[in-house]
């Protein structure tokens, strides 16, 4: 009899914690990237080994319904998908590194971050970039710099 009343109470107080519980993740305190930002352009500026830029790259304006959301539980998603429902695009989780740069883990490939750096960043705008390495022509490497405007 004693262990049906144990068993019951825990059942009981079980049952009372999950009732209209709700845990929101809380805010980082100066985390101006969370929220929904739209891509208006991306830049890709080709550079040689030493960084230095070949160019002043190409500008590719973006279609209104590209963006990044940025969430307050330090999730991402990018969305490149023309309807509210299609998810096309990549997702994974970020650790922001003061207001100057931020780390972006892609979910398909969590060995290969992406080290951001925040050029600008206001309530309204947002600006920044991550490189890639590349073989320029096959041969020579480089980097390409990709640099994001993002609107509110």
């Amino acid at each position: 009899m004693k262990n049906i009343f144990v068993l019951g109470l825990f059942a009981i107080i079980f049952a009372s914690c999950k009732q209209g519980q709700t845990i929101t993740p809380t805010p980082l305190p100066g985390n101006k990237i969370t929220g929904k930002w739209n891509i208006i352009s991306v830049t890709v500026i080709p550079r040689d080994s030493t960084g230095k830029a070949i160019n002043n790259g190409a500008v590719y304006i973006e279609p209104p319904y590209y963006y990044f959301q940025f969430n307050a539980d330090n999730s991402w998603v990018e969305n490149l998908g023309p309807a509210a429902n299609f998810s096309f695009g990549e997702g994974g989780s970020y650790v922001l590194h003061a207001d100057t740069s931020f780390t972006l883990v892609n979910m398909n490939l969590p060995s290969s971050p992406e080290e951001c750096k925040i050029a600008s960043l206001t309530d309204t705008s947002f600006i920044f970039s991550h490189q890639k390495t590349t073989l320029f022509n096959g041969l020579t490497p480089g980097y390409l710099e990709y640099v994001f405007e993002l609107k509110k």
